[in-house]
């Protein structure tokens, strides 16, 4: 089961998860807002780090189960958003907001990236993605 890090504990989960093909960490940004389309950033907002993430347990009621863990009362409208390794905002994020999304971001976790970076939005989004397939738009 997952767990929500101290705030001031530093893990080296590369090195920590070595050998644990589904385990994972989340690097949840919070409280925030996007910008728009170009030059999008992610402004106003705080992290917090979840370890021991199981993909072939993990699905958005877990992130909800999270957000309720850092105090969110559940009421308000969330969306979810990932973050590609090693790609920008402009282009790298996916939403996270079914169990196709989910599928889609199992993807990534893999024996060199035990790492993801989640992005939550409150009320509304800022974003194309949740309007897009996992694999794009369709007809490119």
């Amino acid at each position: 089961m997952w767990g929500l890090r101290n705030v001031r504990e530093i893990v080296n989960v590369q090195e920590v998860y070595d050998g644990y093909l589904n385990i994972f960490s989340i690097e949840l940004h919070h409280g925030g807002s996007f910008t728009k389309f170009p030059n999008i950033r992610y402004i106003n907002g705080q992290v917090r780090y979840f370890d021991v993430v199981d993909i072939d347990e993990f699905s958005v009621h877990e992130l909800d189960s999270m957000m309720r863990e850092l105090g969110y009362d559940g009421t308000e409208i969330m969306y979810y958003h990932f973050r590609l390794p090693n790609e920008g905002f402009d282009f790298g994020l996916r939403a996270l907001g079914n169990d196709d999304d989910v599928r889609n971001l199992s993807r990534y976790v893999t024996h060199n990236n035990k790492m993801i970076k989640v992005y939550t939005e409150h009320g509304q989004t800022n974003l194309l993605t949740y309007f897009m397939s996992p694999t794009g738009p369709k007809g490119l």
